[in-house]
């Protein structure tokens, strides 16, 4: 099975007891066809950075002065080509993303009981930037996610921001928060289960959640890998919040393994902000909580 569509049935697995009749039918719509491959040879880890303002509810999401959305009301669509723009829609069913380089910006994505955008097997390059996103995102190889802003509809839950098994990602910018955690749920604010090449980039993440019944806060960024090897992740620039988890920060991860300049707010229940497992960091610069106490290198 590939790992986009194991991502499928972990995602509705992690609803809880609800989401278990959602993982059987994710299950049963996989295509066991093995899907594009990940580019041969990831990239070298990135030069020096520099740090900008934080995303806040005013400056991503759907930008002042878009016109009225469209509104996409039916049940599914496709898309109908590689390259294709989606601009200012409101999109109240599921959108089966199946060319590559699609790009969908400036739109409020609501989607069904469980997903907004589903990237079938082998479709790449998807882009998603400019948006309010209520709904659930399943995303593929050369993704680009930024100034989202993702949080849970009014009355409704959402269990993760971002959660995929996918190469050579990039979510900067991004705005997580208002989160709120389905029966049985473990919250993350970003969840990698697989891939390579993973930039987490100036992104505002609180892994804040009201209580969950059997459940609880797991982490604002979480690698950990179900369902492939995860290798060559960069963290930079990102605040991480937390309450009631243990760990804001959790890497199981292989090759180059880059934390940079990242702020972290006191209120985790932990003893550490990091938790590593089976992780070398290679590169660890300027982090510090946010009063400007230092983190020191993990051993």
């Amino acid at each position: 099975m590939s790992p986009t569509c194991k991502a499928r049935v972990i995602r509705c697995a992690r609803h809880g007891r609800r989401g278990l009749a959602f993982a059987a039918a994710a299950l049963l719509g996989c295509s066991e066809t093995s899907p594009k491959p990940a580019p041969d040879a990831p990239p070298a880890p990135p030069g020096p950075v520099t740090c900008h303002d934080w995303p806040t509810a005013s400056t991503v999401g759907i930008p002042a002065g878009t016109g009225s959305l469209t509104v996409m009301a039916d049940a599914s669509y496709h898309t109908q080509s590689d390259g294709q723009v989606i601009d200012a829609v409101e999109l109240q069913g599921r959108l089966y993303v199946d060319h590559d380089n699609v790009v969908i910006r400036r739109s409020r994505l609501i989607g069904d009981v469980y997903y907004a955008v589903y990237s079938t097997d082998g479709a790449t390059g998807l882009t998603i930037e400019d948006s309010d996103i209520l709904g659930g995102v399943l995303l593929g190889d050369g993704f680009i996610g930024r100034r989202n802003h993702l949080h849970a509809a009014a009355g409704g839950f959402r269990d993760d921001g971002w959660i995929f098994s996918a190469s050579q990602v990039l979510l900067e910018d991004n705005l997580i928060d208002g989160l709120v955690g389905d029966e049985g749920a473990h919250l993350d604010g970003i969840q990698v289960m697989g891939g390579q090449g993973i930039n987490l980039r100036n992104n505002w993440i609180e892994a804040i959640s009201p209580p969950i019944d059997g459940g609880g806060v797991n982490a604002a960024i979480f690698f950990k890998p179900d369902f492939a090897e995860i290798a060559d992740v960069t963290v930079d620039c990102n605040m991480l919040i937390e309450q009631d988890g243990y760990y804001p920060l959790r890497i199981d991860a292989r090759g180059s393994v880059v934390v940079r300049h990242n702020r972290w707010r006191r209120g985790f229940v932990g003893t550490a902000p990091v938790n590593l497992t089976h992780t070398t960091v290679t590169t660890w610069e300027d982090n510090t909580y946010e009063d400007g106490e230092v983190i020191p290198p993990l051993d």
